[in-house]
């Protein structure tokens, strides 16, 4: 099967992530979370989008570090701009949340590793939401060792994950309390959630902690 190419798709989300945004009257809700990691340093944005008002926070730090700090100069939201416009992107399929070490919790040198989740609901449509876990490059030649070593690890024909998945249906029962729950969590807490696989009734999948 054919390594799928994510780089138009992931060009798609900042659109929509942008929109929401920009027009969020357009929403009855959304949440919009973010996490990049990039030579052992990492990044995250956060969106809550309820009862019309947008809530936004940014933090940054070492990954070795659980409690990041504010980004009040704004070098992250920099970062996860640039991240949107890398010229490569694949993504990691949910074999990638089971392994030793997430790729989150690792210290990538030749990739900008990033994890986008959304959940949201335009008003006249029903609500969706999408998981993926992308790796970005400057260049081809990086790229391509990536692949080399890491083949088995990413989405091949678009085929969907259980953990990781592209845009599809939001079955939960009741948004707004699912959106009060994540308002509540510190940033920590919510990079443990967005690293770690969906623990699912029959499961036998654990969380995976990316410190």
């Amino acid at each position: 099967m054919a390594v799928t190419s994510y780089t138009d798709y992931l060009r798609d989300l900042k659109k929509i992530i942008d929109r929401i945004r920009d027009r969020p009257f357009e929403y009855d809700t959304a949440v919009i979370q973010l996490a990049l990691c990039k030579n052992g340093f990492g990044y995250e944005s956060f969106d809550l989008l309820c009862k019309g008002r947008l809530h936004s926070e940014y933090h940054m730090g070492p990954l070795n570090v659980e409690n990041w700090s504010p980004d009040f100069a704004e070098l992250g939201r920099t970062e996860i701009e640039k991240f949107f416009q890398f010229p490569v992107i694949y993504a990691y399929s949910d074999q990638a949340l089971r392994g030793k070490k997430n790729p989150l919790s690792t210290a990538h040198w030749d990739a900008t590793v990033g994890i986008v989740e959304i959940q949201v609901h335009q008003r006249g449509h029903s609500p969706k939401r999408q998981r993926m876990l992308f790796a970005g490059f400057n260049d081809y030649i990086h790229a391509e060792f990536f692949l080399a070593v890491n083949h088995d690890l990413i989405v091949q024909d678009h085929q969907p994950g259980t953990d990781l998945f592209e845009w599809q249906e939001d079955t939960t029962s009741d948004i707004d309390a699912l959106n009060l729950t994540i308002s509540t969590k510190d940033h920590s807490e919510r990079l443990h959630a967005l690293a770690s696989p969906r623990k699912r009734p029959g499961s036998s999948v654990h969380p995976i902690d990316i410190f």
